[in-house]
């Protein structure tokens, strides 16, 4: 019988004389361009058509086979064609319209129709449009109304080496299954009660070490936005957008891409004199590039910051995960020290009353143990063990 196109038989002899004739599919065979060779059922086998008709949709990449978009195992694995035939499903359904699986909720939620999308600010949608790749390569067949909280736990937990990226991962899928309940993908949020894994935030307050470091190899520029994030706590791209103050006046307009917001920031007369120091020129920009007046986009700050934290003298930055993020929980950590409240921090730092205490947990945590051994000081005669007060009079 003639065979459909990329499929071939292989016949093995045995030592005993007996002979087995696989089938497999094999696309581009004998070229260098040939796909791993798939095991299919003999072509007269009930599944034969089936899977042939899987094998003609794949498409691949380097890291595997892709089936409309999901991404499936090793095809020697033993769940290969479980998850191809759901995956397969899925692409069948997708033909009639009014489909309302995953791959139609993250499409119609990352579209630029979707004004709650569109106002993100860019660095999030790159971290959701990240997230929501993995939701289709896994559950693109799958409908939200199925998921359950123990399904997004699962997904959740399986990212656990990578924290920060687990934890976005959680935010984003609870955004998406949120959006898509008054739009008929499901009824209920369930990843409202799963749990984010320990330690997603990889930034670290700097230490006086890495301010030092960084004044004595990172040129102005790049010193003179740091001093900025320290002295407002604002995100970097907020800060590669603000705008030259003038020599009188006393507070810095910032204008936060991820809020909206416009705040005006007092500036501190430290802070003055950095400003002051700027090399003047004729742009409305507080911030200049190394080879330009100013940063048209943060990507462009992003790829010189790198560039200086893979120099030999930053190695101790990288070793210890000093980021440049670690810059904003400095000013919250500075302001509440010297006694500000945490509205008066987020006012400064455009933060909710909630990612200050976030962000300050460390602080809360040195204050109470003050306050706590003070008191144990101011009461230290109403507690003290007799055999403290016997040994204190013995000679050391």
């Amino acid at each position: 019988m003639e065979l459909p196109k990329h499929v071939h038989r292989v016949t093995k002899k045995r030592k005993s004389g007996s002979t087995t004739v696989y089938t497999f599919f094999t696309k581009f065979r004998n070229t260098k361009a040939a796909w791993p060779s798939i095991a299919l059922p003999e072509p007269l086998e009930r599944d034969f058509e089936a899977r042939l008709a899987i094998c003609e949709t794949l498409d691949r990449d380097d890291k595997g086979f892709i089936l409309a978009g999901t991404r499936l195992p090793d095809h020697k694995a033993p769940d290969f064609w479980k998850i191809a035939e759901r995956a397969f499903e899925g692409h069948i359904r997708r033909g009639r319209e009014g489909v309302k699986d995953f791959r139609s909720l993250v499409e119609a939620f990352q579209s630029e129709a979707n004004p709650f999308w569109t106002n993100l600010a860019a660095s999030t949608r790159r971290g959701y449009t990240a997230s929501g790749k993995m939701i289709v390569e896994c559950w693109g067949d799958r409908l939200p109304a199925d998921l359950t909280t123990v399904d997004a736990q699962d997904a959740i937990d399986a990212l656990g080496e990578t924290p920060a990226t687990a934890n976005q991962f959680r935010a984003f899928l609870s955004r998406l299954v949120a959006w898509g309940v008054p739009r008929g993908y499901c009824t209920a949020n369930v990843v409202e009660k799963t749990e984010k894994v320990p330690g997603g935030e990889p930034w670290v307050p700097w230490p006086n070490w890495a301010f030092e470091t960084l004044f004595e190899h990172a040129p102005f520029h790049l010193q003179m936005i740091a001093v900025s994030a320290f002295f407002t706590g604002q995100r970097q791209v907020d800060v590669i957008g603000m705008k030259k103050p003038k020599s009188d006046d006393k507070t810095i307009e910032v204008r936060a891409q991820k809020t909206k917001n416009t705040v005006w920031i007092p500036i501190h007369s430290e802070y003055r004199k950095w400003i002051d120091r700027a090399p003047k020129s004729d742009s409305i920009m507080l911030h200049a590039g190394a080879r330009s007046a100013f940063y048209k986009t943060a990507d462009g700050f992003r790829t010189e910051w790198q560039k200086l934290m893979s120099q030999d003298e930053f190695k101790r930055f990288r070793e210890d995960r000093i980021v440049f993020h670690g810059l904003r929980k400095n000013a919250v950590i500075n302001l509440l020290e010297v006694g500000c409240t945490e509205s008066q921090a987020g006012a400064i730092c455009n933060m909710s009353s909630q990612m200050v205490q976030h962000y300050g947990r460390e602080v809360a945590l040195r204050s109470l143990a003050k306050d706590a051994m003070r008191l144990m000081e101011e009461r230290w005669s109403e507690i003290e063990p007799l055999a403290f007060r016997n040994n204190g009079d013995r000679q050391v």
